[in-house]
């Protein structure tokens, strides 16, 4: 495997806009990229571009709060572009934004499509601001939100505009949660706790899941902690369950902040069978990095004939700030 092109990688490690590695997550990177999984200077370029396409998600975000439409010259909005009543879930929403990132550059890395859900439903500006930008929208959106200035702009108007048509359904195809007319959103999120204690059921043989679950959830359903004791290789797909660990819930801090934050969190999972990991919630490229290395510590464990039960499962907890 060739080294990669110093320019390229260079062009990852400065980061862009918000974006910064920290030396932990360039370290994991680096060794991801003398694997053979990928070849360096397109895991580069990749990661490069999600720096980029999360930079590009995280302002789409903000205008779908708190303006009607976008000016892609990034000239100042004049007054009566801004909603006289914002609403939506920005700081969770900002925060899910490098981790869906993550999640398909996980899914190009290895050019596998994994499917996803989200505890916090209502962080669903996150994926249809990056759904929009990369295309991939659902059979209700196409034609109506794309990367152009009229197609985001579209987005941030409809987004809580609360309108309805004249059979008094919804008249636009983006709501407060995930949704049927989200692109791959297999749960609406919006009972805290459900999708902790679901997501280890979901996927079938053969197939994975990425469960992005909130810290704001954690208090709600305890039964997640049995996750361990539910799965089975022999009947169950790889689960991936990932904290967004920003300690708060709304205006409220959390239980596992109160508690002792992260050293306290890793500690309860570890008590009850999952094997967690760390990651700087920051960064897509520390997701991709972390789901890539769930499912090999899955395949590793569901590949060993000695293999005994309950399995420590991967889960990660990503730090992050609200």
């Amino acid at each position: 495997m060739a080294a990669a092109t110093p320019e390229l990688f260079k062009a990852w490690r400065d980061g862009y806009g918000q974006i910064r590695h920290s030396d932990e997550t360039i370290e994991r990177i680096q060794t991801l990229a003398m694997s053979g999984r990928i070849e360096p200077d397109r895991l580069y370029r990749l990661l490069a571009a999600a720096d980029r396409l999360t930079s590009a998600a995280m302002w789409t975000i903000v205008h779908m709060t708190y303006a009607r439409r976008v000016d892609l010259s990034g000239a100042p909005l004049p007054a009566d572009a801004f909603k006289t009543v914002p609403e939506g879930h920005t700081g969770g929403s900002l925060n899910m934004a490098p981790a869906f990132v993550g999640y398909l550059v996980a899914n190009a890395i290895s050019a596998t499509t994994r499917s996803w859900l989200m505890g916090q439903g209502h962080c669903v500006a996150a994926i249809d601001a990056v759904n929009a930008l990369t295309g991939d929208v659902s059979q209700a959106q196409l034609g109506r939100y794309d990367r152009s200035e009229k197609g985001l702009s579209q987005l941030a108007a409809d987004f809580y505009s609360y309108a309805i048509d004249a059979s008094g359904r919804p008249g636009v195809p983006i709501g407060s949660h995930a949704g049927p007319t989200t692109a791959g959103a297999i749960s609406e999120g919006g009972y805290l706790g459900f999708s902790e204690v679901q997501y280890v059921h979901a996927p079938l043989t053969g197939e994975s899941l990425v469960a992005f679950l909130s810290d704001g959830a954690f208090e709600e359903q305890r039964g997640s902690d049995w996750t361990p004791r539910w799965w089975r290789s022999e009947d169950s797909g790889f689960v991936v369950p990932v904290m967004i660990m920003n300690g708060r819930r709304i205006e409220e801090r959390v239980q596992i902040a109160q508690q002792g934050g992260a050293d306290w969190f890793a500690d309860h999972l570890s008590l009850n069978g999952f094997a967690p990991m760390r990651i700087d919630g920051r960064d897509p490229a520390a997701f991709a990095w972390a789901i890539l290395s769930a499912e090999e510590q899955l395949t590793r464990f569901a590949t060993d004939p000695s293999r005994r039960y309950p399995a420590p499962i991967p889960y990660v907890i990503a730090e992050t700030v609200k």
